[in-house]
């Protein structure tokens, strides 16, 4: 399937699941102190799920700030000689109950870990108000293989050595295949807490992302028009440009004898952190520094970043 196939039609194409963001977030319990600002947390379930589609895990999020977030379900597309990539929980293990809490909180709340049966993987808490377990139908569990490992994001909550964080990919980045399901982790000082997974993406044909065309028309739509004040004395250029041009590398403790970044930047410092043992910083000659600093308009061009 080409590139642009699904584009924008709310539904991305993993291979053997096809996944949906939801944004349409019901309550389900709610603590009013603790997490971040003691402003405490809410927790809810996905609703309007489409058709054919399945919740994964709750979300939750923290009441310092208005409700933004959302959370994947999916769908089994998987080929009929495959293992199917969705299944049901063999049961639910109840992970936390908030009723020994002296907090302030909407209800007591209860999180489920679903168990999954060999060869597949739980990929989201379940948040109830009830200490009755979710029937075995309200999630599905992922085929293991369609998964990859997770590791805590921002913190959400905490109470008595309870923590619950975001979750998102270990493996991260432009090439990385890990998607981000918007559900939740739990870390625990005094014993261990299950390990959960997230999706990954085994559709290598890409056709959720947008062809050159549907690229071109997203520009023309949405990208930013700049003016410049007839005033104007600084102006952009491109980065090789501005190497070209005079720019200088300075490393800490040798100040005194930068050195002339490449032109294509192949010099500067890589994979490293941002310690302040170098930065860039332009020519001592005044000439030269008033013209780098002026820019090259003629050379300047725009990034596009596709996610």
């Amino acid at each position: 399937m080409a590139p642009g196939t699904n584009f924008a039609s709310g539904i991305i194409d993993l291979g053997a699941l096809h996944v949906s963001q939801i944004t349409s977030l019901t309550g389900v319990w709610a603590t009013y102190e603790g997490g971040p600002d003691n402003k405490g947390s809410t927790f809810y379930e996905p609703t309007s799920i489409p058709e054919g589609f399945f919740m994964l895990g709750s979300y939750g999020q923290p009441n310092n700030q208005p409700l933004y977030g959302w959370v994947l379900v999916a769908k089994d597309v998987s080929l009929p000689a495959e293992p199917q990539g969705l299944a049901l929980p063999t049961d639910y293990a109840l992970v936390y109950d908030s009723g020994s809490e002296f907090i302030n909180q909407s209800i007591v709340g209860y999180i489920w870990l679903p168990v999954a049966p060999d060869g597949y993987s739980a990929v989201g808490y379940i948040v109830t108000a009830s200490n009755q377990k979710p029937s075995v139908d309200k999630v599905r569990v992922v085929r293991s293989v369609l998964t990859e490992d997770v590791e805590n994001d921002n913190w959400i909550w905490g109470s008595n050595g309870l923590d619950i964080y975001g979750s998102r990919p270990v493996d991260r980045g432009s090439k990385a295949l890990g998607i981000s399901l918007g559900t939740f982790n739990l870390h625990s000082n005094g014993k261990e807490m299950p390990k959960l997974n997230c999706l990954t993406n085994l559709n290598f044909s890409y056709p959720s992302m947008p062809n050159l065309n549907q690229v071109q028309a997203l520009i023309q739509a949405y990208a930013p028009v700049v003016y410049f004040h007839p005033d104007k004395n600084y102006f952009p250029s491109m980065v090789s440009w501005f190497f070209k041009n005079g720019a200088l590398l300075y490393t800490k403790g040798q100040e005194s004898t930068p050195v002339q970044i490449a032109e294509d930047g192949s010099n500067l410092p890589q994979n490293g952190s941002d310690d302040g043992a170098y930065w860039m910083d332009l020519p001592s000659d005044k000439t030269a520094s008033d013209n780098l600093k002026k820019g090259d308009l003629q050379s300047a061009y725009s990034y596009l970043h596709m996610h």
